[in-house]
């Protein structure tokens, strides 16, 4: 295969929630003061192991509730999945896992489930599909081909460029650069690096969706926890014997801290650290990237597309714009789609009201389906990068950026301070899998300091 990507199926490293909570109890208690930063999956995970291992934790969540990344929402009256949707190759994978444990509804996605339509709405030919996919797959192999034998790396728009440009003004061609390679990483393919794109790992089987929510994982594991939400952090001072951390309702001291914070939060520098962070720790937190992939799901009075479809396409001529929909009626009651903005268009629908996002998504419906469409009664729409909390959707790599990087966001300081997040899995970037065994490592990190 073309892909870099090794498929996994286990992870040596995976803890049965089962023995977690029934061991956590005898476990020999420790003095030691630990506290987690953020109530996201890799602190949730983090926390849990300490309690495991009789620690305690502290965690201190800045939001008013727990999961950050994964939000699922029920303002529309039905669970949607705001953030994180998917377990992305569920065998061998700890969220499988997570599932089993928490007794969660889980629905398997089919890809091929799909009508795909041209930029004049016209469903295209399952013959045409076939040939425009294995164009784009030899593309993927001539990117690969190409960037072997260059002395320095480039992005994938300008590989894509030298290789041949007239695939960037293919509609089919960028409508799978987009859904496909921009969706599946997160970046942009202005910024996407053609050598480490996909440098990382998968576990394997077809993707599956929480049909009652995401947060069924999360709320298993805040069981036990110590958890404080509404407490935003703005300082860590780690010079002395304890480390000091200070929040909008007040400061808390511990011997260590594992830090959760999203990427985008520790570039954004709303955490001052005193004395600042190693130089190297700096340069690479800011080296990289931040992905821009936004959600928007609009509620109909009734279905006006196939029921039974799981997910239309459409070419658009400005790449990322909403050219992708998942119906919701596959796996739930509510006649509803989500669609995406992807790469750098993610990031520009951030700048438009819900009012003028949801006439642009209409404008793409009635070409799929046609003119009679009725109005949306409900529209929820993310922010992701606009969130002072997350400051983007998740890390991907861009030129210059190498799986050390990802390696040396994870590294301890001065065995006080511990970091984990999915910016910190060289292997599962991205990912929620990816987050939750960083938050495994981080613990494993500082009890091997104690």
């Amino acid at each position: 295969m073309y892909f870099s990507r090794r498929q996994l199926v286990q992870f040596v490293g995976l803890f049965g929630l089962a023995s977690l909570f029934s061991l956590s109890a005898s476990a020999k208690r420790s003095t030691a003061k630990v506290i987690v930063i953020g109530a996201g999956i890799a602190g949730l995970a983090a926390a849990q192991l300490l309690k495991l291992r009789g620690i305690d934790a502290l965690v201190l969540e800045g939001r008013d509730r727990i999961g950050g990344r994964i939000w699922t929402d029920r303002s529309l009256g039905v669970p949607m999945d705001m953030g994180a949707s998917w377990i992305h190759g569920p065998q061998g994978n700890p969220i499988t896992a997570l599932a089993t444990q928490a007794k969660a509804k889980i629905f398997v996605t089919n890809d091929d489930s799909l009508e795909y339509f041209n930029q004049q709405g016209q469903e295209v030919t399952t013959a045409q599909f076939a040939k425009d996919e294995a164009a784009y797959y030899a593309l993927l192999k001539e990117i690969e081909s190409l960037v072997e034998r260059l002395p320095t790396d480039i992005t994938v728009q300008e590989a894509i460029q030298r290789i041949n440009p007239q695939h960037l003004r293919n509609l089919a061609m960028q409508y799978r650069l987009t859904a496909y390679m921009e969706f599946d990483t997160g970046g942009t393919i202005e910024r996407l690096s053609a050598q480490y794109w996909n440098s990382d790992e998968l576990f394997s089987g077809d993707d599956v969706l929480f049909p009652n929510g995401y947060d069924a994982i999360t709320n298993l594991l805040t069981q036990g926890l110590n958890i404080k939400t509404k407490h935003i952090v703005n300082g860590i001072e780690y010079g002395d014997r304890q480390v000091i951390v200070k929040t909008n309702q007040g400061q808390f001291k511990g011997d260590r801290v594992i830090i959760t914070l999203p990427l985008g939060v520790l570039q954004s520098g709303q955490v001052k650290f005193n004395p600042s962070l190693p130089q190297e720790l700096t340069s690479t937190i800011q080296k990289v990237e931040m992905g821009m992939i936004n959600k928007a799901v609009l509620v109909f009075p009734k279905p006006f597309w196939n029921p039974k479809t799981q997910y239309f396409g459409l070419e658009t001529e400005v790449k990322g714009k909403y050219p992708y929909f998942l119906n919701a009626l596959t796996f739930s009651p509510a006649p509803a789609l989500m669609t995406f903005g992807f790469g750098s268009y993610g990031l520009a629908m951030e700048q438009l009201t819900d009012r003028q996002i949801t006439a642009d998504i209409e404008r793409n419906l009635r070409l799929m389906f046609g003119k009679d469409m009725p109005n949306p009664t409900k529209v929820l729409v993310s922010r992701w990068t606009a969130d002072p909390l997350a400051r983007g959707a998740y890390c991907y790599t861009s030129v210059g950026v190498t799986n050390k990087d990802y390696e040396r966001l994870g590294q301890s300081v001065l065995n006080k301070l511990f970091f984990a997040g999915e910016h910190t899995s060289a292997k599962y970037r991205g990912t929620v899998h990816g987050a939750y065994l960083s938050g495994q490592r981080s613990a494993q990190q500082l009890l091997a300091t104690l």
